[in-house]
């Protein structure tokens, strides 16, 4: 009997160790544009909002182990059920691989910064249509206190809240949405008219990701002639009779 609690107590430091894990998904990307490859944020996404779109049944752990060994710099996990996801996939995706984790969902509380650190999170995502200039920098700042990173993502709409110099000063990361979450549709065109009026107002260091609407190798290298430092892709990776391939495709130049 001793024998089997001193197990059980062994297994959970070492779960709690592996959770506690810090890892930069920024210093990530900045590694991949050291080498001749693109950097590529696999996303976990079973099914999208749009209408019709089929779920893809896969176990999160199993499908993050297919991206790290495509060469996925970083993985990101959707949370909501809306996509079939979960805080449980979060937290097996960060047992499960040697990569940072960024926990994709509408984040608005300071409840679910403590919950992301809980599960693994190495980084969350704040979309900033939906948050005020004040609230985006409470969260962020929140997240950095737990030495999380802070993905902020904007799009046609909210681009001039990042150009706040306050936000810029706590963001790690730029995220360019190229789906119109008005109608869903995706347009790459999104990214290359937005990019421009950013990139000047970065500081250095802080890498821009094109999101949503990456399909093939094509347009990865579009999206990286635009300016793009890392590309966060979902839909096309999950939906891939070979998901580490499928990665690879989009890594390698």
């Amino acid at each position: 009997m001793v024998d089997q609690v001193e197990e059980i107590i062994k297994r959970k430091r070492e779960t709690i160790k592996k959770l506690r894990e810090r890892r930069s998904i920024k210093e990530a990307i900045l590694e991949s544009k050291k080498t001749e490859k693109r950097a590529v944020i696999a996303e976990i996404k079973r099914k999208g909002l749009k209408e019709g779109e089929v779920e893809t049944e896969i176990e999160a752990a199993e499908a993050a182990e297919k991206m790290e060994k495509g060469g996925a710099c970083a993985i990101s996990v959707l949370t909501d059920k809306a996509f079939s996801g979960s805080l449980e996939d979060l937290k097996s995706v960060k047992l499960s691989v040697d990569l940072p984790v960024l926990r994709k969902d509408f984040i608005f509380d300071d409840f679910q910064v403590y919950e992301s650190y809980a599960y693994g999170a190495n980084a969350i995502l704040l979309i900033a249509r939906f948050l005020n200039v004040e609230r985006l920098k409470e969260l962020a700042k929140k997240a950095s206190s737990f030495g999380m990173e802070a993905l902020i993502e904007i799009d046609s709409e909210s681009k001039d809240k990042i150009l706040n110099q306050d936000v810029l000063g706590i963001a790690s990361l730029i995220g360019i949405n190229n789906r119109d979450l008005n109608t869903f549709e995706v347009n790459l065109a999104t990214f290359e008219a937005i990019a421009p009026e950013i990139m000047p107002e970065l500081p250095r260091g802080i890498p821009l990701v094109a999101m949503s609407g990456i399909e093939s190798k094509e347009d990865a290298s579009r999206m990286v002639e635009a300016g793009a430092d890392a590309l966060l892709v979902g839909t096309s990776i999950m939906s891939a009779e070979d998901i580490a391939q499928k990665v690879r495709e989009l890594v390698n130049i």
